[in-house]
C-alpha cells in the first residue's frame, strides 16, 4: 500500500509540472516582443539615362637614352610641356596628375654571358578629368602637339553632383516601396513607416570612346579633328529599405 501511495504521489507531481511547463510555453508563444515592430524588407532598383558631364584622358610620353638620370629628366621635362599645354587648352590645375613615372635599363642578351645595358626608357603619365566635354577635341590637340606620344581615352563618366544620379536613387526607393506593397497585401498587412534605408551603390559604367595608340600614328594626327559623340549613360541605383508593418 505504502509503495502504491508512492507511485500516486510521483505522478502526480510528474502531471503538475508537465502542466506548468506547457502553461509557461504558450505564455511565451503569446506574448509579443515590446518594442519590436512588424516590418517588412524590400529591396528597390532604379534605372536612369543620362548624358555624361566629364571626361578622363591619358597624355604619356617616352623617352630613349644612354644616362638614366638625364633619360628620366627628359621625359619629366616633356611631362612639363604637356601640362602646360593641357592648361591653355581650359583644363583647370587641380584636374591634372602625374599618375606614373618609370624607368627601365634596355638590354642586350648574349648566350652564355650576363645581360649588358645598352640604354634606358623613361617614361611619364599625365591624367586629367575634362570638365567642359566640349573641349575634348582641343585637348587632345594640345596634348599631341606638346609631345604626348602615349594617349588613352577619352573615357566618359558622370560627376558626383550630377542630378541624375539622385534621380536612380529616387526611382529605387519607390520601386522598394512598390515591392514592400505587394508583399504585406499578399500577407493582409498594409506598409506604415520608413525604418530604415540602405543604399547598395549607384553604378556608372563609363562610356570608352577607344582612343589608344601611339602618337607618331597618322590616325591619331586625324582623330583631334573627328567629332567625338558622348552619346548617354546607363545609371542604376540600389536600396534596401525596412518599413513598418501594419
Amino acid at each position: 500500500m505504502a509503495r502504491n501511495r508512492t507511485l500516486a504521489t510521483l505522478a502526480v507531481i510528474l502531471l503538475t509540472i508537465t502542466v506548468g511547463l506547457a502553461g509557461c510555453a504558450a505564455q511565451v508563444a503569446k506574448e509579443p516582443t515590446p518594442g519590436v515592430p512588424n516590418t517588412v524588407t524590400a529591396s528597390g532598383e532604379g534605372k536612369e539615362l543620362a548624358a555624361p558631364d566629364q571626361a578622363e584622358m591619358s597624355f604619356g610620353v617616352s623617352v630613349q637614352g644612354t644616362d638614366a638620370k638625364k633619360t628620366l629628366a627628359d621625359a619629366g621635362k616633356k611631362a612639363e610641356t604637356i601640362i602646360a599645354a593641357l592648361k591653355k587648352a581650359g583644363v583647370d590645375a587641380k584636374d591634372i596628375q602625374t599618375s606614373g613615372v618609370n624607368l627601365y635599363p634596355q638590354q642586350d642578351y648574349y648566350p652564355g654571358k650576363a645581360p649588358r645595358i645598352t640604354g634606358y626608357q623613361a617614361s611619364v603619365q599625365v591624367r586629367t578629368t575634362i570638365k567642359d566635354i566640349a573641349k575634348v577635341g582641343d585637348v587632345i590637340t594640345a596634348g599631341t602637339n606638346a609631345g604626348a606620344n602615349e594617349i588613352n581615352g577619352p573615357s566618359f563618366t558622370l560627376s558626383e553632383k550630377s542630378t541624375s544620379r539622385a534621380a536612380a536613387i529616387e526611382k529605387a526607393v519607390a520601386d522598394a516601396r512598390a515591392r514592400a506593397d505587394a508583399m504585406a497585401k499578399a500577407a493582409g498587412k498594409s506598409v506604415g513607416e520608413v525604418l530604415s534605408i540602405s543604399e547598395a551603390g549607384v553604378n556608372v559604367p563609363p562610356v570608352n570612346w577607344g582612343l589608344s595608340r601611339g602618337a607618331q600614328s597618322y590616325a591619331l594626327d586625324a582623330a583631334a579633328a573627328v567629332p567625338i559623340e558622348k552619346g548617354t549613360l546607363d545609371i542604376t541605383a540600389n536600396v534596401t529599405v525596412i518599413f513598418e508593418l501594419k
